[in-house]
């Protein structure tokens, strides 16, 4: 992952959301960026005990938790996208 471009040049393509959400008020969502990387809108996890238990945490970094659904969407989109493979 390339982490050392400014973040001024950054640019986000929304890729796929929670199919469970409600437009508007909860939305888990990937992006992707130009710079091959991706973005993930989700609840903040940072309670004490959640950070605890992540390896090599940046003072940079933080975690968001994503649903299940929306994890699944990606796999299947990416496997479609990238190698042409539907996975249903």
């Amino acid at each position: 992952m390339q982490t050392s471009r400014p973040a001024d040049d950054l640019r986000l393509a929304f890729y796929c959301t929670d199919p469970d959400s409600v437009p508007g008020e909860d939305c888990a969502t990937f992006y992707r960026t130009n710079r091959g990387t991706w973005i993930v809108q989700g609840d903040r996890r940072d309670e004490p005990h959640v950070v605890a238990q992540l390896v090599a945490l940046k003072p940079s970094e933080t975690s968001v938790e994503i649903p299940e659904p929306l994890v699944e969407l990606l796999v299947r989109s990416y496997a479609k996208e990238r190698y042409g493979i539907d996975l249903g």
